[in-house]
């Protein structure tokens, strides 16, 4: 590769870790600012709820639509229109419409960000290196949208204590993704979708269901995400069992926010590639360890095990939940899929797997109200466990599958 080529690809790559930083702020712009989009917008809690199940309900079943196009289309067309789409549904927002169109608003941005962006976005990483290296560049992606993340989100704090509106924050958040959308076309190159006049409509959709590749892959990522969903009551779990103050919840929260993630992916895709030798035996590592730790946090007993080891547990589990989120899609090339195929392959995969977002937390807090006390934690770290012996049994066929790949 040329010296030109690489700093090609160095620019491609800083640019979609930007634009990845940017363009799920105003889908999740309840993340920072819950109460003044609650004040601004004069919503209750469950509208906001019933906001965000129908946007997640169009944003797995985007993955599911982006099959047909992914292959066809450019991505230099795909990945702007995306930003500049969440970033114009941005500026309406920014008007603080009703309920019913706050409604609409986010079906955008879920159609925009998850149907147009996400897949091309993990399809055009995946480019950028070659099969040893998937971990690897997946892992600093991660970092990267983490660090950017970061300055965005603080950019925005900043608006929002010095003008007092949240109106300001949106447009901040709306104009960051409209520029990014346009340096992204000008940085992005053209490619030609795949076999476009050789395949019928429905060739390539049809080639990635029948793959069982994809299927094995989907289902590492089904099994791994459903334990992801599962980190967001390791705190409350502590603050309700152990009474830990809320200062200290609050500081695990920016080491989890700030620093686990953003070490996780890189250290995760590190050890995958040159420690494991493939992503997919870090994924079975860390299914192992996984079932470990929530085996040690069954047996407990509040009186028998300090706070600060069971805070330890956390953060290692938390560790290897989010090294294992930065490399979801990384066996997609180990695994041998075919290029042909590869978009529509991270589409279905991207449907399948984060299909937990339909009813993970619904499963997981419905438990947790029904089995209250330490009951209710138990139970749900037996299901984390169910899905680590569940990934274990579909990784074990994926490992098959590539050995056999590598074989060829």
């Amino acid at each position: 590769m040329t010296s030109e080529n690489k700093i090609k690809k160095y620019i491609l790559f800083i640019v979609l870790t930007m634009a990845t930083g940017v363009i799920y702020r105003l889908p999740y712009i309840q993340d920072i600012f819950y109460v003044p989009v609650q004040e601004s917008l004069n919503l209750t809690h469950t509208q906001i709820g019933n906001i965000l199940s129908i946007s997640g309900f169009f944003s797995v079943f985007g993955f599911l639509g982006s099959i047909y196009f992914i292959d066809r289309v450019s991505k230099k067309i795909l990945i702007p229109c995306g930003l500049i789409g969440v970033g114009i549904t941005g500026i309406y927002l920014s008007t603080f419409p009703n309920y019913n169109v706050l409604i609409l608003v986010w079906i955008s941005f879920a159609l925009f960000s998850d149907m147009l962006y996400w897949p091309v976005l993990v399809k055009s990483i995946k480019e950028l290196a070659n099969s040893n290296l998937q971990g690897r560049i997946f892992g600093f992606f991660e970092a990267g949208r983490g660090l950017f993340d970061t300055v965005v989100v603080l950019v925005a704090l900043y608006l929002f204590s010095t003008l007092g509106s949240l109106k300001y924050v949106i447009l901040f958040y709306s104009s960051a993704a409209i520029v990014i959308g346009i340096v992204s076309f000008f940085v992005l190159e053209k490619d030609e979708p795949i076999r476009a006049k050789e395949e019928s409509k429905l060739g390539v959709p049809i080639e990635a269901i029948k793959s069982k590749k994809v299927w094995l892959v989907a289902g590492n990522i089904f099994c791994a995400y459903s334990i992801y969903c599962g980190l967001t009551y390791m705190m409350p779990f502590l603050q309700n069992t152990y009474n830990i103050s809320v200062l200290l919840i609050g500081v695990y929260g920016m080491i989890n926010q700030y620093g686990i993630k953003m070490v996780a992916g890189p250290l995760g895709g590190y050890l995958a590639d040159k420690k494991f030798k493939s992503t997919s035996k870090y994924f079975r590592f860390s299914f192992i360890s996984i079932i470990f730790i929530m085996i040690f946090m069954i047996i407990l007993s509040k009186n028998e095990v300090s706070a600060n080891l069971v805070f330890m547990a956390i953060v290692i589990f938390s560790a290897l939940v989010n090294s294992m989120k930065a490399l979801l899609f990384a066996p997609m090339q180990e695994v041998g899929i075919e290029e042909n195929i590869s978009g529509a392959a991270i589409s279905l995969a991207s449907f399948i797997g984060y299909s937990p977002l339909v009813f993970s937390y619904s499963l997981y807090g419905s438990i947790l109200d029904k089995f209250e006390g330490l009951l209710g934690y138990k139970i749900l770290f037996s299901i984390i466990i169910a899905f680590g012996f569940l990934g274990l049994l579909i990784n074990k066929k994926l490992m098959k599958v590539i050995n056999l790949n590598r074989d060829l």
